[in-house]
């Protein structure tokens, strides 16, 4: 093998280094960080925490002062009043609705009272009219054959209405079914009209209780109201004369002032006549006394 020799051999190619262009140097230098300043971050947070701080100390400042204020002479009159401003609310407020209780109480005793009247009334005459048409056929009724047969489901029931309606009548002679029927109803009827008029005195009783009782919380009612219209006549004129005598309190402290301020003027007054008294003096020295004539240069006319 024949080695190459060096006139056959050609140097490489030298590759200049070229310089970059201008875009990508700006990427390059894009591509660099920003460094951070630790100092600025240092001292917003400072910032923030005694930011932090003063909202905290004003807070706290304001809890204090509220504590302090509620604790106050003037915080507690306040409180007292309101509490007493609450409780006058909440007695009046009871005192409305037990009003309103006890009409409707008062209403549903007149109202029951009347009813048991009217039951009252129509009852009585049941167990009277009742025993007495018994003793009477009417043209509805059906007589049976038998007489041990029931007559009637309701011994109390009225008459069936019709066209033309149902007449009573009693023949002068009555057959023997005639008559059966009619002792059998006669029973029924003042057995029934009994057990009737027994109901009702119950429930009659019942309901005058039931009066009673709403009556008397009435009563009760009407007695408070009246207590309370007392116990209000009685404490307005105390409150009227603890008003009168704050008032002529009042008037004295403004009176004092007004007395010392007249014997002020008077004290002035007398001060500045003193003072033309004063000077009114050496003008009355200089002035010439009257000339008295003497006894002897007297005439005598």
């Amino acid at each position: 093998m024949e080695e190459p020799s060096e006139s056959t051999m050609e140097p490489a190619p030298v590759q200049a280094h070229e310089p970059p262009t201008a875009p990508a140097a700006m990427s390059t230098v894009n591509k660099k960080r920003p460094k951070i300043d630790l100092a600025v971050q240092s001292g917003e947070r400072r910032r923030g925490k005694s930011m932090f701080g003063i909202v905290l100390g004003t807070l706290k400042k304001a809890k204090l002062e509220d504590k302090e204020r509620n604790a106050s002479e003037a915080a507690k009159k306040r409180h007292l009043l309101e509490q007493r401003l609450q409780a006058k609310l909440q007695k009046e407020t009871d005192s409305v609705r037990r009003a309103e209780e006890a009409k409707k109480d008062k209403t549903t005793a007149n109202r029951k009272e009347e009813e048991l009247q009217l039951k009252d009334s129509i009852y009585k005459l049941r167990r009277i009219r009742l025993p007495l048409l018994s003793n009477f056929l009417s043209t509805s009724d059906i007589i049976p054959s038998d007489p041990t047969s029931a007559t009637s489901s309701d011994p109390l029931a009225p008459l069936p209405r019709s066209h033309p309606p149902p007449l009573y009548y009693r023949p002068a002679i009555l057959t023997p079914s005639q008559e059966a029927f009619l002792a059998k109803r006669q029973t029924e009827v003042a057995e029934a009209i009994e057990k009737e008029w027994l109901a009702f005195r119950e429930e009659r009783t019942a309901g005058i209780e039931e009066i009673k009782r709403l009556r008397q919380r009435v009563s009760e009612e009407e007695a408070r109201q009246r207590k309370e219209r007392e116990a209000n006549r009685e404490e307005t004129p105390k409150e009227e004369g603890e008003g009168g005598r704050d008032e002529e309190a009042e008037e004295q402290r403004v009176k004092e002032p007004e007395s010392a301020m007249e014997v002020d003027e008077e004290r002035r007054s007398e001060s500045a006549a003193r003072k033309e008294d004063v000077c009114r003096e050496p003008d009355r020295k200089d002035e010439p006394a009257p000339m008295q004539a003497d006894d002897e240069d007297a005439v005598e006319y």
